[in-house]
């Protein structure tokens, strides 16, 4: 596992820091300058002092000692911590034994998936047996996530992941970034333009954690057990397909972590990591969106319980009644954050427990009519298993990836390599 370097816009902030640790020093190097001389001036006033004190015949022995106790601990304290200089009093306060004794309290042999209901958003917090912490996304700068965790008694997170940097995946992270301590951050070094994005770059290098960027193949280690990397491609046409897609098993019971992945980065794991997409639980991808979540892609990974977030009578449609049609045909039960709040998973690594916030039934599959009259009002979508062409691919990498997903040139079900020489739709960019 090796660290990446910051982008360089992110290096310009650490300059910056770097500019105000300068100016700082700069102001104190006066006052030093002005104690030595007060010290100095002491010790010839000192001996004055004493012949005063023998004149008028004080006995110090029996004066009161200074207790500078207080002063002591404040400066161990300070010095003990590593937060910014910008937020002294959250560096010295010391944690809540409170929430200690919380996080102290939960069931040592038990791996605990929260989804966090953070309104339009992903946010995901993990909790291994032996109390190591995930977070994978933090949601939008609402405090939402922040929150929850606080509520859970969560001082500190051991991984931290950003699928993609989307403003609903980032935002809430660098609440935690500057509010809780961090031991390290992992993206797909996807970048974007964002101001939410710069604050999130800002919030790491201020925190002084180690950045990584994850590559399919690898293993983030979370104590005993590993978040194993299937997908992760920074160069994706499109941001939502940079995302960062984890497996997590514990004993019998797995889970599915996509981030907003679509089709295309679908295609990808089916043509490279087919064998590995199998869960139990699956965190729906893109909170439901028609752009994910393939038959295909469904069939591989074969969720007991599919799970999706997304706020409230949100204005994007999500979830799309063809992604919970799809989800119902393959026998998983599926759960929504905006109608069950946040959704709990706990699991012994035999036997899991869905625990939600808002006792309510599953989400119900809509009428098949109502799903396919949905599909055919979306210009593009692929979500049927009808015959597909070349025009349903913006490239020809995707393409490709779907080419071979679907069983390469010995198969070709779809006709899309026409000369049969092992690549598909060559006439796409």
């Amino acid at each position: 596992m090796c660290g990446k370097p910051l982008p360089r816009r992110a290096q310009s902030s650490l300059n910056a820091l770097k500019h105000r640790s300068r100016v700082l020093g700069g102001k104190i190097l006066p006052g030093l300058i002005s104690l030595a001389l007060i010290c100095f001036a002491l010790t010839i006033i000192n001996p004055v002092r004493q012949n005063l004190l023998a004149a008028i015949g004080w006995d110090e022995s029996n004066a009161l000692p200074i207790n500078t106790a207080t002063a002591t601990i404040t400066t161990f304290e300070v010095r003990e911590t590593n937060d910014s200089l910008s937020t002294p009093t959250v560096a010295v306060a010391p944690p809540s034994p409170t929430t200690h004794a919380v996080a102290e309290s939960s069931d040592k042999s038990l791996l605990e998936v929260h989804v966090i209901d953070v309104g339009q958003g992903d946010s995901i917090l993990i909790r291994t047996p032996e109390g190591k912490t995930a977070l994978i996304d933090g949601g939008y700068d609402n405090g939402r996530a922040l929150a929850y965790l606080q509520a859970e008694g969560v001082t500190r997170i051991d991984v931290m992941v950003a699928s993609h940097p989307h403003a609903d995946h980032i935002g809430g992270l660098v609440e935690v970034l500057t509010a809780l301590s961090v031991g390290e951050v992992w993206t797909s070094g996807a970048t974007h333009t964002t101001g939410t994005y710069e604050r999130f770059l800002d919030a790491i290098i201020a925190a002084k954690v180690p950045y990584y960027e994850a590559r399919r193949g690898d293993a983030i280690p979370l104590g005993s057990l590993n978040l194993n990397i299937l997908h992760s491609d920074p160069n994706a046409s499109e941001l939502n397909n940079t995302s960062v897609v984890l497996r997590l098993a514990y004993g019998r019971i797995s889970f599915l972590f996509t981030g907003d992945a679509e089709h295309a980065a679908e295609y990808e794991m089916l043509a490279t990591v087919r064998d590995q997409l199998s869960a139990t639980v699956l965190k729906v991808a893109h909170h439901g969106s028609y752009t994910s979540s393939s038959p295909e892609f469904l069939a591989a990974v074969q969720p007991a319980v599919a799970i999706y977030s997304a706020g409230r009578d949100n204005t994007y449609g999500h979830p799309h009644p063809g992604t919970i049609q799809a989800l119902r045909r393959i026998g998983a039960t599926v759960y929504g954050t905006d109608e069950h709040g946040t959704i709990v998973i706990t699991t012994d690594g035999k036997n899991y427990h869905v625990q939600t916030e808002y006792d309510r039934p599953p989400i119900q599959a809509p009428p098949t009519d109502t799903w396919h009259d949905s599909i055919s009002l979306i210009p593009g979508s692929n979500l049927s298993i009808a015959d597909r062409d070349c025009s349903d691919f913006t490239t020809q990498a995707e393409a490709q990836a779907f080419f071979l997903a679907n069983g390469g040139p010995g198969r070709d079900p779809h006709r899309l390599d026409g000369d049969n020489d092992g690549i598909a739709c060559e006439r796409l960019p």
